[in-house]
């Protein structure tokens, strides 16, 4: 999701210091263009496609609708993201009832499930076509700058996965389902500099079933023009070497690939991608200083996967994965400006050219999978996984311009490896896994789903994460969902395997775990679709960070409802909506989540003249974000309105020619993500005017 996460990334800054010391269904026959339709062939085929693109496998692993599906799930679809003006995934993710997104100081997305805001590695597990995208290194994963035009659909668990989808699938599960339909590109432009091209093309056989689709994308932006208010060094009295306020180095660049292949029963799924980013607010929250070399964090990782499918029996049918993936993570930044001490208050051991520090990590997943399903028994079906993973650490080093033993400055970098590496060279781990699961048709009406997954890590212990829940369909407009899930958080090969510890801390000695219950209701009647659900979650050995710091292990609380609702107007009109309300209790603290807001909102509306031509507008609401009880802040951060209007107009002079454009931020709002207390006073500031883009798009 992220260059080297600011948790990972500092570690071998510690060593230095101890050595001194809701969208759910598509809007109408699809956003895309259409030939006009008559008023009833335009109702049947509304019909039509909300059976079919709301079916998903996220949650069972077995193609179901969504609103079926036992635990609670939502579906977000390229076509309605893009008519919305959506650029990125992670965009896309703040229409989700209950899901925060914020930046963190070096640019790094911090996904908030539910107010789940630890600022450690994110809480999820992420997979791009169904496949693992977070790393074993720290957990992150790179997935937030996918633009939508390259995407087919979002799918979203919002609680615990673990039990059919295993490590990382703690608070949620993404699976962010690529296009391979084409022949398609396009090429968009932002007011801020954005400059993004891409493009989907498509072979096809039929009547032999045989696909082959390429899937490219790329965009580069300089960032907002943005002036920070002051940072880490003013706050412990070294305001006057700091560069703050001063302008933001926000400038970020993404490349994406996939290639897909499919053969009958045999598939072959290629992935790559590479993010650069520059320094944002400052690893340690001390603006970098204009020195003219050019901070880069950067994140790549690419993988392959070879699928084959059995079907033995009309009963029985089986699929064999064979995964290798590679993640590398890089950084080489400013930590302190010139002039600065280090440590901060030894004022004797001045840094005149400022601290640097150069960061690397690679890992290497190789993965095999077997799934079996069986459905023999009447009103059952029987779903088996089997699989072993080994991850291994395959390089590591960190270069700092300064002495470990001394930490007096140096005029080069040093390069630290072996025994004063910042993790141990030689971390691996492998992870055997066996999951089991029934779905039961107890009657017409009811269903119900049990599942159970038992994982071995070679290095962190053993967990089982138990499901149970079902699904009760009162009649053809009411329907309840019910659940109570487990799932846990392994540690990942930085924590388990670092070199030192600071004193005065511990690191984390347990895997997080976590249980929830969930309890749903759905009404749909004619054109309106109404959701609510309450959930509840107990968490234990919760392990959280702040400012980059490791603070404790201890329990914690959330819970909160979410309410949905979708309104059809006719074939001209349409409405979606959600609301959730967050409560959260951080019993480590003492108090609620750092940085989690109570209140989310979305509001968009669509509005379709001619076929030609669909007008939307779109209203986010974040509400006021909590601060900590030691934070001399008293008042919480604001919160903010986000106003979005966008026009699509189809079939533009040629048939298969889309164009769009729009504004965003059209009340010019400052919009700011929390920073910890004692560092930007002023919390960070990431947008404070509107937008404008346009966006050209050719199908054929």
């Amino acid at each position: 999701m992220r260059p080297l996460s600011a948790h990972s990334r500092l570690i071998p800054l510690a060593i230095v210091i101890l050595h001194g010391g809701v969208l759910v269904s598509p809007v109408w026959a699809g956003t895309e263009r259409q030939e006009p339709l008559s008023e009833q062939e335009r109702a049947e085929k509304v019909e039509l496609l909300a059976e079919l693109q709301d079916l998903t496998e996220l949650a069972t692993k077995t193609k179901m609708n969504a609103d079926y599906v036992p635990g609670i799930i939502s579906v977000l679809y390229r076509g309605d993201l893009l008519a919305l003006g959506l650029r990125t995934v992670v965009e896309a993710l703040q229409l989700v009832p209950g899901i925060q997104v914020e930046r963190e100081p070096t640019g790094d997305y911090a996904i908030y499930p539910r107010g789940f805001s630890d600022h450690k590695a994110i809480k999820m597990r992420v997979l791009i076509d169904s496949v693992v995208t977070n790393s074993a290194f720290d957990g992150d994963a790179l997935f937030a700058q996918i633009p939508i035009e390259q995407i087919d659909r979002i799918e979203i668990i919002r609680g615990p996965g673990s039990s059919v989808h295993g490590e990382f699938a703690f608070a949620g599960v993404i699976n962010i389902i690529t296009r391979d339909d084409g022949d398609r590109v396009h090429v968009r432009l932002d007011g801020d500099g954005t400059r993004q091209v891409g493009g989907v093309f498509k072979l096809s056989d039929p009547e032999r079933d045989r696909h082959l689709s390429l899937n490219l994308s790329g965009w580069k932006s300089r960032g907002d023009d943005i002036t920070t208010g002051t940072d880490v060094l003013h706050e412990i009295g070294l305001g006057e070497i700091s560069r703050a306020p001063g302008s933001l180095d926000a400038g970020e660049r993404y490349g994406f690939a996939v290639l897909k292949l499919h053969l009958g029963d045999f598939s072959l799924l290629a992935h790559a991608q590479q993010a650069n980013n520059g320094a944002f607010f400052g690893a340690l929250n001390a603006l970098p200083s204009d020195t003219g070399r050019t901070d880069t964090l950067e994140n790549s990782n690419w993988s392959i996967q070879a699928s084959q499918r059995f079907v033995p029996g009309d009963a029985l049918t089986a699929e064999l994965r064979l995964l290798w993936k590679v993640n590398q993570q890089t950084s080489d930044e400013e930590i302190l400006p010139p002039g600065a001490p280090f440590p901060l208050f030894w004022e004797d051991n001045v840094y005149p050219n400022g601290l640097r520090q150069e960061l690397y990590g690679s890992t290497r997943r190789a993965q095999a999978d077997l799934e079996v399903e069986w459905s023999g028994w009447e009103k059952h079906l029987w779903r088996i996984e089997v699989s072993a993973s080994d991850i291994v650490l395959t390089d590591a080093w960190w270069a700092v311009n300064g002495d470990l033993d001394t930490l007096q400055p140096l005029p080069n970098m040093v390069r630290y490896t072996g025994d004063r590496n910042y993790i141990d060279e030689d971390a691996a781990r492998t992870i055997q896994s066996l999951s089991v699961q029934d779905q039961w048709s107890v009657t017409e009406r009811l269903d119900v789903t049990a599942g159970l997954r038992y994982d071995r890590y070679s290095d962190v212990g053993d967990n089982l994460a138990p499901r149970l829940s079902a699904v009760w369909r009162l009649s053809d407009e009411h329907l309840l969902k019910a659940q109570i899930a487990e799932a846990f958080n392994p540690l990942t090969l930085v924590e388990v395997n670092q070199t030192v510890e600071l004193p005065g801390r511990r690191l984390p000695t347990d895997p997080e775990t976590i249980r929830t219950s969930e309890l749903g209701y759905v009404r749909t009647r004619g054109d309106t679709v109404a959701r609510a659900t309450l959930f509840h979650s107990d968490i234990s050995n919760l392990y959280l960070t702040e400012n980059g710091n490791y603070v404790g292990q201890g329990d914690a609380r959330l819970q909160g409802i979410e309410l949905e609702w979708e309104q059809r107007f006719g074939s001209t009109w349409k409405l979606l909506s959600n609301v959730s309300y967050n409560d959260t209790l951080d019993k480590i603290r003492g108090g609620p989540f750092t940085g989690a807001a109570r209140w989310l909102g979305n509001l968009a509306v669509f509005y379709r003249p001619r076929s030609d031509l669909l007008l939307t507008g779109r209203w986010q609401y974040v509400g006021k974000r909590e601060r900590n009880a030691n934070d001399p802040r008293d008042e919480p951060l604001d919160g903010y309105d986000n106003i979005a209007l966008t026009l699509n107009w189809f079939d533009v002079g040629a048939k298969g020619l889309t164009f769009r454009a729009g504004v965003t931020n059209l009340l010019g709002e400052d919009i700011r993500s929390p920073a910890p207390a004692l560092t930007y006073r002023e919390d960070y500031l990431l947008d404070d005017e509107r937008t404008w883009w346009a966006q050209l798009s050719y199908e054929w």
